[in-house]
């Protein structure tokens, strides 16, 4: 799986001095971003960084205009935030007159997105997930009774989990939450620059640092036109941006984006699928250890379900420092409502090979 667009992803950035298997946590920055990044370091050193930011405006504007793009929108707000975590906090305490009393999601929701509900003060409710053959997919049928039976004041999704690969039904989701009158929030940290991005939902945010390989501490949050007139709120949400930021790591994350519109963003998520379906069929042979997707889902996130007894925490430290790998242990933080063990997530980018994942393979057979 040596594809042209493999070769150039790989061109693209400095020669890693680990075997990078972890995407879905931070990916590799091109050569492009780190000189984008710096070069408006040294302009705030030679210029002062309120003249650098002022010059840096247009490359700003093309960053929101690029996201509303991938979005399949055309018109929105779109605020730079410092992460997906500021994203929704910043939502939330935008939405209008009052936050939100009542959010509804599925069971298998991000951790720390439940937290800030709760830090906030917001109430939640969950919607079973339809476990057809353990793929951990939320049933649009049951948001439909749950709405039916007390509607909330939005429903968030995220698009693509944290804990493991399978892509959500995002779609169809919204159509029956707007059916209802009920807005919707799409946490896309996961997917956007990943799988497809087009979305009819009223709110979507995400972050730079890890499929488009931005820097880490820029992200956005993009509100669709009109999301008040439709569905009757007092105002369209107006998530504040924070003034003071690293815009160097904005317009790192500009540039992230340029490079992900360049290469063609439907040619990337076909290759990191490909990626991740082949992936999965390479380690679905390992000894103990099972692969909890389906092996064709159409994402590059690979969760491994471990032996009995064996903590994926000490094996992503065993192979960072024995076989130079890096993956992530994923614990039940992430997903309280569904997980019930910790799992190794395995995320290549376009630049993995069939040897690398082998070379993975290898290592966690030595390790039991």
């Amino acid at each position: 799986m040596d594809s042209d667009l493999t070769r150039t992803w790989r061109r693209m950035r400095p020669e890693p001095r680990l075997l990078h298997l972890d995407s879905a946590a931070a990916g590799r920055s091109s050569w492009a971003v780190l000189d984008a990044v710096t070069t408006h370091l040294r302009a705030e050193a030679s210029d002062g960084g309120y003249v650098a930011a002022a010059a840096a405006a247009g490359t700003l504007d093309t960053a929101r205009a690029h996201v509303l793009e991938l979005l399949g929108w055309e018109t929105g707000t779109v605020a730079l935030v410092h992460s997906a975590h500021d994203a929704l906090h910043r939502l939330l305490l935008g939405w209008g007159a009052d936050l939100p009393v009542t959010v509804l999601h599925a069971a298998g929701e991000y951790g720390p997105n439940l937290a800030v509900l709760q830090e906030l003060g917001v109430g939640s409710a969950s919607v079973e997930d339809r476990h057809a053959g353990g793929r951990h997919t939320p049933d649009p049928a049951a948001f439909a009774s749950a709405i039916a039976r007390q509607r909330p004041d939005l429903v968030h999704l995220t698009a693509l989990g944290s804990h493991v690969g399978t892509v959500q039904p995002v779609e169809e989701v919204v159509a029956v939450c707007h059916a209802a009158g009920v807005p919707v929030v799409v946490d896309a940290a996961q997917s956007f620059g990943h799988v497809d991005a087009t979305t009819s939902a009223d709110v979507v945010y995400g972050t730079s640092r890890k499929w488009l390989a931005g820097p880490r501490g820029a992200g956005f949050v993009a509100v669709r036109t009109g999301v008040a007139q439709r569905l009757g709120l007092s105002r369209d949400p107006e998530p504040r941006e924070p003034q003071e930021a690293s815009i160097a790591a904005r317009v790192g994350f500009a540039a992230a984006l340029a490079q992900h519109v360049d290469l063609g963003p439907a040619a990337v998520r076909a290759g990191l699928a490909a990626r991740g379906r082949r992936t999965r069929e390479q380690l679905a042979e390992l000894p103990g250890w099972e692969v909890v997707e389906a092996l064709d889902e159409a994402s590059a996130t690979v969760t491994l379900r471990p032996p009995a007894g064996v903590d994926p925490a000490g094996v992503r430290a065993r192979l960072i420092a024995e076989d130079g790998i890096v993956t992530t242990a994923a614990g039940v933080e992430r997903a309280p409502g569904e997980m019930t063990g910790p799992v190794l997530r395995v995320s290549p980018h376009l630049d993995a090979t069939d040897a690398d994942v082998d070379r993975l393979a290898a290592a966690l057979a030595r390790q039991g």
